[in-house]
C-alpha cells in the first residue's frame, strides 16, 4: 500500500476513536491523548504533502477544528465534522489507490474463484497471515478471506458498501451468477454507488446474458484471454501500489490459472452429463 495512503488511515483510525471518545462522554478535551496524537499527526500530513492551503475546503475544515492549546473542547458533532473531513481527504488524494478487493459471486462457482484468488496472490495482492491477518480480498466462499465465526453475511457484506475504505470490486459472472438475486442486488449496489469495478467472465459464459445491469461501456473480460488477463495484471498493480513480479513468473501463473479454470469447467460438465 503507498506510504501516505497508509498514513492517512491512521489519522482516519484516530478520528474514530475521537468519535467513540466523544460519543461516551459528550466532548472531547483538545488535552486528551487521542487528540494530540491525531492534531500532530494531521499536522505533519498537511505539511509534508503540501495541503496547507486557505484556498483547499479540506484544509479550512481541519485548520479550523485544530488546535495547540490544551484547554480547548470539541463536541460529538465538531469531532464527526473532522472524521468525514480526513475521509473526504483520502478520497480526493488517493482516488485512484485501492486497498480492498470484493469479490461478487455465487458460491457454487467458488473452485473457479479460489483458482482466481491464488491468481491474485501470484500477482503480489498480499496473502493474510499470523501478523496481518486481516484479508485484502472479501470473498464469503474462500477459507482465507471470509468472514470470521459469528459473522452475519448479510451485515458484513453490507459494511463492503459502505466502508471508507477504496475497494475495487470485481464481479465473477456466470449462469449460476444469473440466477442468484443476491448477486444481482450486489452488482446493482455496485452500479448504484458509483463504485470502481471489472466483470470477469467465466470461460464459456455468453456475453448477451449480461444485459444492461451495469454500464453500457463493455469492460468485461474472459477469464481464459491471456491479453486481458495481462492488462488486468498491470491494473492491480497500479492500484495496490506492487512491485511487479517476472514474466516468466506471471506467464507461468496466468497459464496454471486458465489450465485450472478450464478443468474446473470440464469437471462439472461431466458431472453434469453424468
Amino acid at each position: 500500500m503507498n506510504l501516505s495512503l497508509h498514513e492517512i488511515n491512521e489519522i482516519i483510525a484516530l478520528c474514530d476513536e475521537m468519535v467513540k471518545y466523544a460519543s461516551r462522554n459528550g466532548t472531547i478535551s483538545s488535552g486528551n491523548e487521542i487528540y494530540i496524537k491525531y492534531a500532530g499527526s494531521i499536522y505533519t500530513f498537511m505539511y509534508t504533502h503540501s495541503l496547507m492551503d486557505k484556498n483547499y475546503p479540506i484544509f479550512c475544515i481541519l485548520d479550523q477544528y485544530h488546535t495547540s492549546s490544551r484547554g480547548a473542547t470539541l463536541n460529538l458533532r465538531e469531532v464527526k465534522t473532522i472524521y468525514e473531513a480526513v475521509v473526504a481527504l483520502k478520497h480526493d488524494l488517493f482516488l485512484e489507490c485501492f486497498e480492498k478487493i470484493f469479490i461478487s459471486h455465487r458460491e457454487k462457482d467458488q473452485k473457479q474463484v479460489a483458482a482466481f484468488i491464488e491468481l491474485l496472490y501470484a500477482i503480489g495482492i498480499p496473502r493474510p497471515d499470523a501478523t496481518k491477518p486481516e484479508s485484502v480480498i472479501f470473498c464469503t466462499s474462500h477459507p482465507a478471506a471470509y468472514l470470521e465465526n459469528g459473522s452475519r453475511n448479510l451485515s458484513e457484506i453490507r459494511k463492503q458498501f459502505t466502508d471508507q475504505a477504496h475497494i475495487f470490486y470485481i464481479l465473477w459472472y456466470t449462469d449460476n451468477y444469473f440466477e442468484s438475486q443476491a448477486c444481482l442486488n450486489e452488482a446493482g449496489a455496485i452500479w448504484a454507488t458509483g463504485k470502481k469495478y471489472q466483470e470477469i467472465l467465466s470461460p464459456g459464459f455468453k456475453s448477451e446474458k449480461i444485459g444492461g445491469l451495469l454500464d453500457k461501456e463493455q469492460v468485461w473480460f474472459k477469464a481464459d484471454d491471456k491479453y486481458r488477463l495481462n492488462s488486468f495484471k498491470e491494473q492491480i498493480e497500479r492500484m495496490f501500489g506492487l512491485t511487479p513480479i517476472t514474466q516468466n513468473a506471471w506467464e507461468t501463473a496466468r497459464d496454471a490459472f486458465i489450465h485450472q479454470i478450464n478443468a474446473i469447467l470440464e469437471e462439472a460438465q461431466e458431472n453434469t452429463n453424468g
